[in-house]
């Protein structure tokens, strides 16, 4: 295929990594690195030829985007640890331009409401730990930019979740954006890994609808409960109705947030260089 590696504009080191990834049929342009599938559903409904696979226990899905931008999605689970592996084995397989960290966050700020994006120009954690961020992009009507924090533990109660807006200062909070971060940025010489974005949907605290089993669901790892056979059949048959309500409501919730990182994709897209599948 023709080297484009001459277009201008695009991020330090993605003209190294397209050059890299020209003989390379696993590489991707954009790596997606989420908790769950129903945080980016309304956008794996826009890519075709998809691929699933199993590494390391997450689930990798592969697809085309416009026929052209390639995309793979990673579940890594609901914990730091998790995310910091995945993000390292994605960047290893399948040499990403960006790696972008997705998926729910509870907004801490009152002007973050249900469904509005929140871009991060900081990432800290309660221990010190904190990465200034590159953005690239600007807020605007339902898009916010501002400081994140990454928690512990799930902030479910209201009580804890007004403690963490207060000690943070951030306008929004995950379990492990900062995981991704700090492996995009670990460098090799000059280079960093890949260029990261995080651009989360964000849950008001505020809105009545963002319940405490609402954030359960977004934020925790569904509770093994061990039953007899007959009853994991059952389970099956007929899955936990509040339970699938709950994910119901956080679908709608990353509609919005889905259809703006389409728009990003599909911007940076149009900057990067390199062949295609």
């Amino acid at each position: 295929m023709a080297d484009e590696s001459k277009s201008t504009g695009d991020p330090p080191g993605d003209q190294q990594r397209s050059a890299e990834r020209a003989t390379d049929a696993r590489s991707a342009d954009f790596a997606l690195i989420c908790s769950q599938a129903a945080e980016v559903r309304p956008l794996l409904k826009h890519l075709d030829r998809q691929r699933k696979y199993v590494d390391n226990g997450f689930v990798f899905r592969g697809g085309f985007l416009d026929q052209t931008l390639r995309i793979v999605v990673v579940e890594a689970g609901f914990d730091f640890a998790g995310h910091r592996k995945a993000t390292q084995i994605v960047i290893n397989e399948h040499h990403p331009n960006w790696v972008m960290s997705t998926g729910f966050s509870l907004g801490l700020s009152d002007t973050v409401k249900t469904g509005d994006v929140c871009l991060a120009n900081q990432i800290s954690d309660l221990h010190g730990h904190s990465l200034q961020l590159d953005l690239p992009l600007e807020g605007g009507k339902r898009v916010h930019c501002g400081k994140h924090v990454v928690m512990d533990e799930p902030s479910l109660l209201p009580a804890a979740q007004q403690q963490l807006s207060d000690s943070s200062g951030a306008d929004a909070a995950d379990l492990a954006s900062l995981a991704v971060a700090q492996v995009c940025q670990q460098k090799t010489g000059d280079q960093m890994a890949a260029s990261f974005l995080a651009i989360r949907s964000g849950l008001s605290r505020r809105d009545a609808d963002v319940t405490e089993l609402l954030l359960e669901v977004a934020f925790c790892r569904p509770k093994e409960v061990t039953k007899p056979p007959v009853m994991q059949w059952l389970a099956k048959l007929k899955p936990d109705p509040v339970r699938r309500e709950a994910l119901k409501r956080l679908e709608e919730a990353s509609v919005n947030s889905n259809r703006y990182l389409l728009q990003v994709i599909r911007k940076l897209g149009e900057k990067l260089s390199g062949s295609r599948w």
